[in-house]
Order: C-alpha cells, then structure tokens, then sequence
C-alpha cells in the first residue's frame, strides 16, 4: 500500500490542477502561458499486448478559447530510488503523449535529495538516440520555511512544504504559518481547503502539533474543533494518518477507474467513426453512459466487424 506521504502529494496535485502552474514557475523557473485553463487529465495508458500503466498524476493546460491541449505534466511521486520506474516511466510520458497529442514532460517530485540525485538521471531509449530526462523537485527545491503571508498567498505550496520538511528539527514555525493560513481560509467556507488542513496535520509530528496547539490556543477555536480537534488532543497521528490513507487510496482507486471506462468508451467511438459509422444521440448516449467495463470490452470486440451502430447493440453479450 502507498504511504501517507505518497498519497498525499498525489491528492495535492490530482486535486488542486491550478497549483501545478504555481510549483512550475515557483520552484523550477519553467515559464508557462499566464491565462491558461489547467484540468487533471486521464491517467492510464492501455496498449494492446501490454500491461496497464498508471502514472500517478497527470495534469494538462490549455487556452481558455480551445479545446486542444497545449501541454501535458505527467507527476510521478518517487520516495526512493527504483530501477524498474527507469523502464516504466517512458511509457506514461510517451503513452499521454500520443493519447493528447501535445508535448509531454516528466516530472519527479521526491521528498529526499538521494532520489532526487538518482531520480535526475537522463533514461537513454537505445543508443543515445533518445533519451527522457526527467525534471526533479526535491527538498532543495522546496522552501524549508514560509511566513504567514506567503502561506497565505499560496496554501498548497505551505502545504507541500509541511509534507517534505515538517519532520525536520525547527519546523513548527512552517508548520503554524501553514496551519494559520488554511484555518483562515477555512473560516471563510471554503471547504475544499479541509484537504490542506488534513495533509498538513498528517505531515508533523505528534509533539509539534500540540506545541502549536498550546501557541495558538487551537483548543478553544471552534472552526478545529469541528473537524479536529479530538484528533490532536488525543495525539494520534497514527490514527490519523491511517484514515486518510484508506480515503486516498479509495479516491485514487476510483479515479483510475473512471478513466479506464472513458478509455474504453473513447476508443469504441474511435473505432466506429474510423469504419464511417457515426452513433446518434441516444446510442451515443448509451455508450457514454455504460460503466461496465466487460460491456464496453464487448462492444470494443465488435465494432470492427459491425456493419452498423444498431447491430452492435443487437449483439447478445456472452
């Protein structure tokens, strides 16, 4: 099973897509359109033959006027060095590549500088002839401290530095500011920032979180309270840690599910509207509505061989 911090990083970035062009240009100088429309693209590559791969977060921009992709991010969190990610990760850069049809960049986010070194290592494809050279973010690329305003400014960023340095020795200055600023925001109903408040609690230790309980007199704020106060008094961050681990993986889970079944149903339009035969509403409407993977694998089978929209659907399921 994934740990708290993978699945966390992978929740910051699947969750929060308009963070993506903020770490871009915040932590490695990359420069990037300003007026863009940033949204979490489908993440599994299926080839026939081939096992499926998943990367972990795959994030697309475009302009706000077209449908088409300018560029793609595939993120893989990499918490310590693995050969065989060297052989996988080729496959979801050039796999998003080809599914959006838009330049593709691998991007290595890793919590320790020792991966962060073996992750930078280019990946020759044969010959030198082509090579993936990823692009890492790592503990010196991640501010070690953030003031109240900054945190302010940029809450994921706080966020994200909570996760990787929270644990090292003078982090609860980090810890409060990031803590203050989601608080904040959460006193304003803003209720999708519970997940920042959540990794952020996640991320320190028992110990610092009841100093910054004590400093900020936590304990008496009714808006904690509400979501976690018992959590910190008690100091179980064990606890803690394994639930929302259970609800990552669930949401993780699903995610990848979702985008297998819109695979499957893209790829029966594909083959359908390749061979001349275009669906109307209602049979277009029953293909997008289907959620049964063995069903649009049926269809799948069937729609090079169909001489009609109609016979595909008349075909009894085996």
């Amino acid at each position: 099973m994934a740990s708290f911090k993978h699945q966390g990083l992978c929740k910051l970035l699947g969750e929060r897509p308009e963070f993506v062009p903020v770490l871009l240009r915040t932590l490695l100088g990359m420069k990037l359109p300003r007026k863009v429309v940033v949204v979490p693209a489908p993440e599994t590559i299926r080839e026939l033959g081939l096992p499926e791969h998943a990367a972990d977060v795959v994030v697309a921009h475009r302009l706000a006027t077209r449908r088409r992709f300018n560029e793609a991010f595939v993120f893989e969190v990499q918490l310590r060095p693995d050969r065989d990610k060297w052989w996988s990760w080729p496959v979801h850069l050039c796999g998003t590549r080809v599914r959006h049809r838009c330049p593709t960049t691998l991007v290595v986010i890793t919590t320790n500088e020792r991966t962060a070194r073996w992750a930078a290592k280019p990946i020759d494809l044969g010959r030198t002839q082509g090579t993936v050279r990823p692009l890492v973010i790592g503990p010196e690329q991640i501010p070690r401290m953030l003031e109240l305003h900054e945190a302010r400014a940029c809450p994921e960023l706080a966020t994200l530095a909570v996760i990787v340095h929270g644990h090292r020795p003078g982090s609860k200055r980090l810890g409060r500011n990031a803590l203050e600023a989601v608080l904040e925001r959460l006193a304003k109903k803003r209720e999708r920032d519970r997940l920042l408040l959540e990794l952020i609690m996640g991320s320190l230790p028992t110990k610092t979180l009841r100093e910054i309980e004590d400093e900020m007199d936590l304990h008496t704020t009714p808006l904690l309270s509400k979501w976690s106060k018992e959590r910190i008094a008690q100091g179980k961050r064990e606890g803690l840690q394994k639930g929302l681990q259970k609800g990552l993986q669930k949401g993780l889970q699903r995610g990848r599910r979702d985008g297998r079944q819109e695979g499957r149903q893209r790829a029966l339009l594909l083959v359908l509207r390749s061979r001349g035969l275009v669906p109307t509403t209602a049979q277009l409407r029953r293909i997008e509505g289907c959620t049964s993977s063995r069903q649009l694998d049926a269809w799948l089978q069937r729609a090079v061989a169909v001489q009609s929209v109609a016979q595909l659907f008349s075909q009894v399921s085996r």
